[in-house]
């Protein structure tokens, strides 16, 4: 339901200098990328070690949900969605739920500056009930137990739900790919969040 004629580029550079063209105050949901940011909370809790138990790191050579693990019943990386399932379930998994996500959001706002991070319930409502493919990954990866211990599937997966469903815009979301490319210092408030 996006209007395709939406357009911007935004840049933010380790040392903190800015540049946006277009519609670069607009909100979007982030999707995809939160696999990446909920990889390097996972990491930064639990080690490399922990994390990889449960999850590769190699390509998997397929579609991103593709049903299939690796040899080791693993998923092949935290890039695609089992993977990205599976590293929600290593992210303050004995909290509540609404800790959980006020943790996930709270992350995105240090990550990118404050930039005020939102949530879009429809966009929420709209990936959980078209998400017959997740479901049957959570399931295929609890029968191989991949899982930690306990792991409570439908909160798992409602949680992965909530971190596809976050909105923000590309301005802040440079500023998030900045904190990245900064070894995990924002450079605009000079936090070291990893």
């Amino acid at each position: 339901k996006v209007s395709p004629h939406k357009f911007g580029i935004s840049i933010t550079t380790i040392d903190g200098q800015r540049y946006n063209i277009g519609d670069t105050s607009d909100d979007f949901c982030i999707q995809s990328c939160c696999k990446i940011i909920n990889y390097c909370l996972a990491l930064e809790k639990h080690g490399v070690k922990k994390v990889h138990e449960h999850v590769g790191r190699e390509p998997s050579g397929s579609e991103f949900n593709a049903l299939f693990l690796d040899k080791r019943k693993r998923p092949h990386n935290p890039c695609i969605n089992a993977g990205a399932i599976m590293i929600c379930s290593l992210i303050n998994k004995n909290k509540e739920t609404s800790d959980r996500f006020e943790f996930i959001t709270n992350m995105w706002d240090k990550l990118s500056g404050n930039g005020k991070i939102k949530f879009n319930n429809s966009i929420y409502l709209s990936e959980k009930n078209s998400a017959d493919r997740n479901f049957a990954l959570a399931y295929f990866m609890n029968e191989n137990k991949a899982f930690p211990e306990n792991t409570n599937l439908l909160d798992i997966l409602e949680f992965y739900f909530q971190c596809c469903s976050l909105e923000l815009n590309s301005s802040s979301l440079s500023v998030v790919a900045s904190t990245l490319a900064n070894g995990g210092i924002c450079p605009i408030t000079c936090e070291k969040i990893f």
